[in-house]
């Protein structure tokens, strides 16, 4: 992308646009360009709330993420996410018909061919070969409402990755915001105000409107349909209609209580709809005729977004210059089937594959608008192909029909008519998805394909009968929708369900605040994600008047964090914000350490995230030794504390045991230390909790006191799980400690009687980092199993 002779050096790449298509071009293409050494920039403004839309993916989008290492359960849970195996299409052709059109084959391919080819043969003759769709796994287990594996996770779907998903449009973007910035993508966030072009008319760099300037060498426009590069600045064409006559909006509904994996497609007098099942409700697409849509919309109810003109075409060369339209910058498909997103993906694939490495651009960028090119091409043609079928007979749909058919779709169905087969068309909508469409418009060919129609007639009889057996028994092995969403979401919502008897009341989803703030999400998110057991901790605090309530350490031993922990920890330190140092150094700790915490807590000052390595094992063997001359203070935690929203050094926290052994040992060292953490305050709060354990414990309380770099915070931390108490023994001592700090008592009462049955935990007491003094009270740690929703086992 530089003149020949320029400075060798990390190259540039700036991506105009924070939506879907930058935010994906961001992620994917950062790790595919890492060993290159490129550097990627995101300029753009915070995109707005899209309010009900979703998103239905295919395929491509799900083996993108599993080879990008995402873990989909992840994804899922940030994005609401149910699991898309098939659309279905009703009223569509003709009110009163439907059919399935399944992602992913249908059925094994004899000698090559579509399975298509030896059923029409039976289905022309009216021989009872059944619905072509029941040969399509994904078709019968979406109609069936089962999910994409069984109990044990196994299933030809899965293996394959056949399946997409539905997912939360906000949520997703910022998800794949999260995984740019984990990557290494820096976001600028502004608008361009001007262009920078040198005397070739390549672009150079972006001028911001407050000023700034981001230079780059090649530059992705994923502005929208505004094309802010590739056609404001460079005046590329854009071919075909600029705004239809159709308009679309979104609707919020009810969840469906039904939970069919299926995108669900039907065609309405005025329009069409289509429905995205969700975990916490169903986003719903209304396409109709300008002006219609809102008056068609309040005739369905929900919540409904403004309605937008459908605008349809694309742009001559989608690269010209050294700038890369991607997305509604390069064309735009009426929203069926996900078309749109599968040529985001399409062109980023494209874009990896044709990358410039030297000066010589011009066969690459011929190579990529050609490619581009002819996958906008089929894409049109899917869409056509869904009005050329029907024969409905109101405007919306006879405008539709009346349109000319391109010229390639045409002798694809004149072929398909005369001869039976399809010839292989580019792109997400195969030749499995037409034989699909056209069998389910009931437009069969005048004969079936000559290869499948030579074969022994009673062989392709039997062969189809055992497939359609197979088919049956691989749908009943695998796992109801609902089960695997319940198992990624927690309960699901049974609108419209009555029950004849009374349910057994659920147990308290312990992590349920954490799972609604996005922060708290996010770590949860990535301890979930490493498929292994953990603890989790809630603690109170009271300070300053103030009484956080919700604040979490979730705890992992470090076998949980598989063949290399300092990997592990490093990955997911750097996708929570913290500092590189910082995580570089917890990386090589936890080697050595036995046990890794992480914490998240919202308090006054926004979201903190909290990273403890504790090495355990070497204070259980001095615990264990007993006494020795001379013993020096032995460090169980080194804690790094940061905020998400600052890039800061971490505050880093160190918790010593001074090797004391019992409550009397103890007492004598907060003498010793009362004035370094609080005077007379936490010293007489620990006295009184020292007594308790003395007259009610079983067991001898553990000690740890805690100092910061830099800072004057200095704590006492008592460990009291060992004394088998409850929360209910310290309640009135804690409740009298929250009030002197002013917490109101109201407040401190009810917070403390929530989780008066719990196992006590730790009191910690002494001066914050901010020199006032504070109290904390841990309890009722519990495992977690990250394969069940992370609820209590």
């Amino acid at each position: 992308m530089r003149a020949p002779g320029e400075r060798d050096g990390p190259r540039r790449v700036v991506i105009v646009g924070a939506g879907l298509a930058g935010l994906l071009a961001a992620a994917v293409l950062k790790p595919a360009l890492r060993r290159a050494q490129w550097r990627i920039e995101l300029v753009g403004p915070r995109p707005r709330s899209a309010g009900p839309a979703a998103v239905a993916t295919g395929p491509d989008l799900t083996r993108l993420l599993r080879g990008a290492g995402v873990d989909e359960a992840v994804l899922m849970r940030r994005c609401a996410g149910t699991y898309r195996l098939a659309s279905r299409f009703e009223d569509w052709f003709e009110a009163g018909t439907g059919h399935w059109l399944p992602l992913g084959p249908t059925g094994p391919r004899p000698n090559g061919l579509d399975l298509f080819h030896y059923w029409v043969r039976f289905a022309l003759a009216g021989e009872g070969a059944g619905a072509y769709s029941d040969y399509a796994l994904n078709a019968r287990l979406a109609a069936q409402a089962r999910g994409p594996s069984g109990p044990d996770g196994a299933s030809p779907v899965a293996e394959a990755g056949d399946y997409g998903f539905h997912l939360d449009r906000d949520a997703l973007l910022g998800f794949l915001r999260d995984l740019a910035r984990a990557e290494g993508v820096r976001w600028t966030e502004g608008r361009v105000g001007g262009v920078e072009r040198d005397a070739f008319g390549r672009v150079t760099a972006l001028d911001l409107d407050d000023g700034r300037r981001v230079a780059g060498d090649l530059f992705l426009d994923c502005s929208g349909a505004a094309g802010r590069l590739i056609g404001t600045e460079l005046g590329e064409p854009w071919l075909g209609e600029t705004a239809g006559e159709r308009e679309s909006l979104w609707l919020s509904l009810p969840p469906d209580p039904a939970w069919i994996p299926a995108t669900a497609y039907r065609g309405l007098g005025a329009g069409w709809t289509a429905r995205l099942p969700l975990a916490d409700r169903t986003a719903c697409r209304l396409v109709a005729g300008t002006g219609e849509a809102a008056a068609l919309a309040r005739s369905l109810g929900g919540e409904a977004s403004g309605a937008a003109p459908l605008r349809t075409g694309h742009r001559a060369a989608p690269w010209r210059e050294n700038v890369v339209a991607i997305g509604a910058a390069a064309g735009a498909v009426e929203p069926l089937a996900g078309l749109g997103l599968s040529l985001v993906l399409a062109a980023v694939g494209a874009l990896i594959d044709y990358l410039p490495r030297g000066p010589v651009e011009a066969p690459l960028r011929r190579a990529y608008n050609a490619r581009m090119g002819r996958l906008q091409a089929a894409a049109r043609d899917a869409v056509a192909l869904h009005y050329g079928l029907v024969r409905r007979p109101e405007p919306f749909w006879a405008r539709g029909r009346a349109a000319s058919l391109p010229d390639s779709l045409a002798d694809r169905l004149d072929l398909y008519e005369a001869a039976g087969c399809i010839e292989e068309p580019p792109g997400a909508f195969d030749e499995t998805a037409y034989l699909h469409t056209l069998a389910g418009a009931g437009h069969l060919p005048q004969r079936a394909f000559a290869p499948a129609d030579l074969a022994s007639r009673h062989e392709s009889e039997r062969f189809l009968a055992a497939v359609r057996d197979r088919i049956a028994r691989l749908t009943e092995a695998m796992a109801p929708h609902a089960r695997h969403l319940a198992r990624i979401h927690g309960p699901l919502p049974e609108p419209g369900a009555a029950a004849a008897l009374r349910a057994e009341p659920a147990a308290p989803d312990l992590l349920a605040p954490l799972r609604g703030s996005e922060h708290g999400a996010r770590l949860l998110d990535r301890v979930l994600a490493l498929g292994q057991p953990f603890g989790c901790e809630r603690s109170i605090k009271a300070a300053g008047g103030r009484l956080q309530a919700d604040r979490f350490l979730l705890s992992l031993h470090r076998t949980a964090l598989g063949l290399d922990p300092g990997r592990a920890v490093g990955r997911i330190a750097a996708e929570l914000g913290l500092a590189a140092p910082a995580r570089a150094e917890a990386a090589a700790a936890i080697a050595g350490a036995d046990i890794l915490h992480l914490g998240f807590e919202d308090g006054p000052g926004g979201p903190l995230y909290k990273l403890y390595v504790e090495w355990s094992a070497e204070a259980d063997r001095r615990w264990r030794a007993g006494p020795e001359p001379g013993e020096r203070p032995v460090l169980v935690h080194r804690a790094y504390k940061w905020s998400p929203l600052r890039a800061a050094d971490p505050v880093v926290t160190l918790y010593h045991w001074p090797c004391l052994r019992g409550p009397d040992e103890i007492a004598l060292r907060l003498e010793q230390v009362a004035d370094a953490t609080g005077g007379a305050f936490a010293l007489g709060l620990a006295r009184e909790i020292l007594a308790i354990v003395r007259a009610r414990g079983s067991g001898l309380p553990h000690y740890l006191e805690a100092s910061e770099e830099p800072g004057p915070r200095l704590s006492y931390d008592l460990n009291l799980y060992a004394t088998g108490l409850t929360v209910a023994a310290v309640e009135e001592v804690m409740g009298r400690a929250f009030a002197a700090l002013g917490v109101p008592a109201a407040e401190a009462g009810a917070a403390l009687a929530a989780r008066r049955g719990e196992t006590l935990g730790h009191v910690a007491a002494g001066l914050g980092r901010d020199g006032a003094p504070f109290v904390t009270l841990y309890s009722g740690v519990r495992g977690q199993d990250s394969g069940a929703r992370g609820q209590e086992r």
